[in-house]
């Protein structure tokens, strides 16, 4: 009988325990493929930083400056202009005179190196343009033009790659070489293929293409062909979902890349206020609704705030952000403006120190849980609700961000199970329950699952018990009233009973003082139907 009890305590032990993350141990290095067996490299859910323009100096720089910190970089992106126009694949070597140097030397710092490109070459660019335009290499308006379509986008005049016609792309993927044979890690494709609705029609599809598989070819190809090359530890920075915050807009309207090479995706560009922070929530909404896997935006918001200057953002925006980002799917920091924490005050540079630690000590939980719900078609970062963009991120971590100015915030805590504040394991509220918090800059409101509410023979009756861990008094709070007997028993990890109460209201309290420190199994009997929570005594 007595082994029985222990399997059963031991089995609901494991039913309700949310995984461990140790939050203050030694950041970990990168290098956990050897241990993960997935279609994704570890540093894909690390910390990513990059500048809107950038120099090959500056790229060494900023690296430098996080990592002399102690604050550690997994991945670069070299945004534009680094090319000679767009798009040469040609490297301008005013900015980076010696682009192998500078990637082996950011590689010998554990740090990998996307590059950012589109699909389109601008009409200024002389040879090889014409050279694309003269061997039918571009989209069309219409089937019977003579000339490939010309649009206006945000770097100039240029006309998009006809990604249907494999003499085409076999010439771009010639032109990806030169930059896949310096060994980089990535693309960073931007969103040029959305004006794919004004050119339609495609010579080598012999016909008009929609859309939304105009913007899935381009994406795939950049994807597998650099996977095909250099491997499956090389990714795609792209867009998910992005409604550019224009309205509460989801599916495939505004989708961009493929579901299924969503492993670091971002949601766009954001004005650098608390708006453009809910609006990036919003993309991310839809983007879990979609099912990519893991995506996060830019920290900070990509555009600049001409109120704040010379930073371009307010402090506390940027940490509300920052703090935002660890715990999406993808933490990635860079744009327009100010985006180095040590830049604000030592403050948020702590802040960050300290957020960028629990992103690393979160990796083997991110690479645990995502393969999955890569499988399942799921997002990472699950969420309840487009009022307070509340989430979970994997099965156990759930947020509840800022979605304005101040210090004080209404959570709704999921029910089922009770939830402890990261930065207060004393602090455990019950599922189900909404609580006005006040939390300080530097905190956040993030919660671990704790103990299972309402499971096993006692799953009409609610036991919550709390504090968890406790230090000397033991709440056991019952919400359904209607029991005859109840009794209340703590058992050791050897399965030995070492207390039982009788327990007569709807609120009782166990006297905790003179059990020495450890881990013990609390057992809560009404009228012969049982419940088992795990609980800590400090």
């Amino acid at each position: 009988m007595r082994t029985f009890f222990l399997f059963l305590l031991f089995s609901l032990f494991l039913k309700t325990q949310a995984q461990q993350i140790d939050w203050n141990a030694p950041v970990p290095s990168n290098a956990l493929e050897d241990t993960f067996d997935l279609p994704w490299p570890s540093w894909v859910f690390a910390h990513w930083v990059w500048e809107d323009e950038s120099t090959q100096e500056s790229a060494l720089q900023i690296v430098d400056d996080y990592l002399s910190r102690d604050i550690p970089v997994s991945a670069i992106i070299i945004d534009s202009p680094w090319e000679t126009g767009y798009n040469t694949f040609e490297w301008d070597t005013t900015l980076f005179h010696n682009a192998q140097t500078m990637i082996d030397s950011l590689h010998s710092r554990d740090v990998k190196v996307l590059l950012w490109i589109t699909g389109i070459i601008n009409i200024d660019e002389g040879a090889i343009y014409d050279y694309a335009k003269n061997q039918g290499y571009f989209m069309k308006q219409l089937p019977f033009d003579n000339n490939p379509a010309v649009i206006n986008w945000w770097k100039g005049d240029g006309s998009l790659i006809d990604w249907f016609n494999p003499d085409a792309v076999a010439w771009w993927k010639g032109l990806m070489d030169n930059m896949l044979d310096m060994g980089i890690d990535g693309w960073k494709c931007d969103g040029t293929d959305f004006s794919a609705i004004q050119t339609p029609w495609s010579d080598g599809a012999n016909g008009f293409v929609s859309r939304l598989d105009y913007s899935h070819a381009y994406y795939q190809i950049h994807f597998d062909y650099t996977r095909e090359v250099l491997g499956d530890d090389r990714v795609i920075h792209a867009r998910p979902i992005d409604n550019y915050g224009l309205g509460d807009v989801g599916g495939t309207q505004v989708s961009f890349s493929p579901v299924s090479t969503g492993f670091a995706a971002w949601v766009g560009d954001q004005d650098a206020t608390f708006e453009g922070l809910t609006w990036a929530l919003n993309s991310m909404f839809h983007s879990h609704d979609m099912g990519y896997l893991s995506f996060g935006s830019d920290i900070g918001g990509y555009r600049e705030n001409d109120l704040f200057t010379p930073e371009g953002r307010s402090k506390e925006l940027f940490i509300r952000w920052a703090q935002l980002g660890t715990f999406c799917g993808l933490m990635e920091n860079g744009g327009g403006g100010e985006h180095r924490p040590w830049m604000f005050d030592q403050e948020t540079e702590d802040i960050y120190k300290d957020l960028v630690q629990k992103r690393y000590n979160m990796l083997s939980y991110l690479m645990e849980n995502s393969e999955s719900y890569y499988a399942n078609q799921q997002s990472l970062m699950q969420f309840f609700n487009k009022t307070d963009y509340s989430f979970m991120l994997g099965p156990d971590i759930f947020v509840a961000p800022f979605l304005a100015e101040g210090t004080s915030i209404t959570v709704n805590f999921p029910e089922g199970y009770e939830w402890i504040y990261l930065y207060d394991n004393n602090q455990v509220y019950v599922g189900g329950t909404t609580e006005t918090l006040a939390i300080p800059y530097t905190e956040f409101p993030v919660f671990t699952k704790g103990n299972a509410l309402g499971v096993d023979e006692l799953s009409e009756v609610q036991v919550s018990i709390y504090p968890n861990p406790a230090n000397d008094v033991l709440h056991i709070r019952l919400i359904k009233l209607d029991f005859n007997n109840g009794t209340a028993e703590l058992f050791d990890l050897a399965g030995k009973r070492i207390l039982i109460q009788n327990i007569t209201s709807s609120n009782h309290q166990i006297d905790l003082q003179s059990l020495s420190t450890g881990v013990y199994s609390c057992r809560v009997t009404l009228d012969g139907k049982s419940a088992f929570r795990k609980v800590i005594k400090h």
